[in-house]
């Protein structure tokens, strides 16, 4: 059931995305680190995502290579490509693209990350309000990104889980600090439900999230195409592709785990909320 949901998420959150520029390297050698985190943080923040959350993703998945030292592409043997270790098959991405540009790798797992967090949105317990920029609130979707497994859960086992690892990474190599969830709230087994409704812990960290404010101009990034809705989280009411100007005329306003914003295209035609995740700004 869950694999079957996740896959529709997958599908809806990254087919007709990640149309990068391009980063492929000559030789197909990898980006310094620097290179590497500068351009994670470039994705991240106009993703939606705290920096310091996919960074530390990238430094556990592969330590930000794309790359072996023989020119061939970083793979794990279940073929998790890349920096972000992303699973090319069935996923509407181009396998080429993933193997081959950092860029796009990126971006891809960064969508990914997105669908995971969608899901904690809706199948997994929720943490306070879900405000993406409050750090402590992705414990789920880290949990959902390595799997929405049993291994997972810190009553199962007795090592460290995947998110917990990642809490390490960003403590260790950019010293952030993220609180926990109490192990004593979680079921003994299993995965838990969304029942289980649980407070944003009193020692909380925020992210570096990019806002847009009323005025800002913008354009789709990384979708052919934005879903034009009649209020946040609301029924479509038209699409926006990714060449048209729009501007911000009301938001952020966050629902459901997500920033979204109210725009107008030019001559003011079309008027509508959009995901806040797949714009850049027009300067």
């Amino acid at each position: 059931m869950f694999k079957r949901l996740i896959s529709f998420l997958l599908v809806f959150l990254i087919s007709l995305s990640v149309f990068s520029i391009g980063y492929c390297q000559e030789g197909n050698k990898n980006l310094s680190r620097k290179e590497a985190e500068k351009l994670i943080e470039e994705i991240a923040r106009k993703r939606g995502i705290p920096s310091v959350i996919l960074k530390s993703i990238a430094k556990m998945e592969s330590s930000f290579q794309q790359f072996n030292k023989d020119g061939t592409t970083y793979a794990s043997r279940g073929g998790n490509v890349g920096i972000m270790q992303v699973q090319g098959r069935n996923s509407g991405l181009d396998l080429e693209k993933l193997k081959k540009d950092p860029q796009y790798n990126i971006e891809a797992g960064a969508d990914v990350l997105l669908a995971k967090w969608r899901l904690a949105n809706e199948k997994l317990p929720s943490i306070g309000n879900m405000d993406p920029n409050i750090l402590e609130h992705w414990y789920f979707a880290l949990w959902a990104y390595n799997g929405l497994l049993e291994r997972n859960n810190p009553n199962f086992t007795t090592r460290s889980t995947y998110q917990d690892k990642i809490y390490k990474v960003a403590n260790k190599e950019y010293g952030q600090k993220i609180s926990t969830i109490d192990k004593k709230l979680l079921p003994s087994r299993g995965v838990p439900r969304n029942t289980l409704k649980l407070k944003t812990p009193k020692t909380f960290h925020e992210g570096d999230i990019l806002k847009y404010g009323v005025g800002n101009v913008v354009k789709a990034d990384g979708k052919k195409f934005l879903l034009l809705l009649e209020a946040p989280y609301g029924k479509e009411i038209g699409r926006i592709d990714q060449n048209t100007t729009l501007t911000i005329i009301e938001g952020s306003t966050l629902k459901k785990g997500f920033y979204f914003y109210k725009v107008k295209n030019e001559d003011g035609s079309k008027t509508g909320w959009v995901f806040g995740n797949w714009l850049k700004k027009v300067e």
